[in-house]
């Protein structure tokens, strides 16, 4: 029987007006009386992402910031914190880039400089608990990734560029055509998942994962029932257990109905 499901947002779980569709109200409580834990996975802030499913979201495990930040209701299981000398350098390769604009993440708040206070209005879509700040030497927090978006829509352009430059404890995941974060080289979704895995006392044939982008790679790797979606990537259909249909036509929502229906079991594909 299904005992943990997690989710990615955008693309997956998201509209293309970036909400949800109010029906999983419904479909999150049949979970709980199932006993099964929902999760919501994504590169946004646990701030925002608690914020957006209020009242539910004490209820909910969430693992944010790409894997950096993991959270069960209001308690904070864990934080990969990036060493500061470690985010100087990485800092330092970003700013070699004029065009891209950064928000660093803690586990406090995002931090952005007040010169890119134009970029508010993109930075709202991700965070709720920011603020500007004369320089990001001014920040004490503990740093848990580096947001880096590109105006231009066309961030596979800078990615080598700014990879070959990094410290190699660190990595860059790609999220869609605008955004890259840079993290611990070790943080992902899959290990949070699978921390709350052990956690629960759950197995990976126990878990369902739904994703669309190479930032939910690790994810589907981390549980049997894997699911991309229809709109996702050839490299994360290339690994899934299944597709189901594009979060525009609410794939996850069809699979968990079906999830509800069979009373937590998955239908094994023939």
């Amino acid at each position: 029987m299904i005992k943990l499901i997690a989710t990615d947002m955008d693309g997956t779980f998201l509209n293309s007006e970036k909400e949800f569709d109010p029906r999983f109200i419904d479909i999150f409580h049949e979970l709980n009386k199932l006993g099964i834990r929902f999760v919501v996975a994504s590169g946004q802030q646990y701030y925002r992402l608690y914020q957006r499913f209020i009242p539910m979201s004490d209820n909910m495990c969430f693992i944010a910031e790409n894997g950096t930040y993991l959270a069960l209701g209001t308690q904070k299981l864990f934080a990969n914190e990036i060493d500061r000398k470690l985010v100087d350098q990485a800092l330092a390769v970003i700013k070699k880039q004029p065009r891209l604009f950064m928000i660093m993440c803690g586990t406090k708040g995002a931090y952005i400089e007040k010169k890119y206070r134009d970029y508010e209005y993109e930075v709202k879509k991700y965070y709720c608990m920011y603020e500007f700040v004369d320089s990001f030497a001014d920040v004490d927090d503990e740093i848990i990734k580096l947001a880096i978006y590109d105006p231009q829509y066309d961030i596979q352009e800078m990615l080598d560029q700014v990879v070959k430059e990094l410290p190699e404890q660190l990595k860059v995941v790609t999220s869609g055509n605008e955004w890259m974060d840079i993290t611990n080289k070790e943080a992902n979704k899959g290990l949070s998942m699978i921390f709350l895995q052990e956690y629960f006392g759950i197995h990976d044939d126990e878990s369902v994962a739904f994703g669309d982008q190479m930032n939910d790679y690790e994810l589907l790797q981390s549980v049997k029932y894997s699911f991309a979606m229809d709109n996702a990537v050839d490299a994360i259909k290339a690994i899934a257990y299944d597709t189901v249909p594009s979060n525009i036509e609410q794939g996850v929502l069809i699979k968990l109905e079906e999830i509800i229906k069979n009373k937590g079991e998955i239908i094994e594909k023939k």
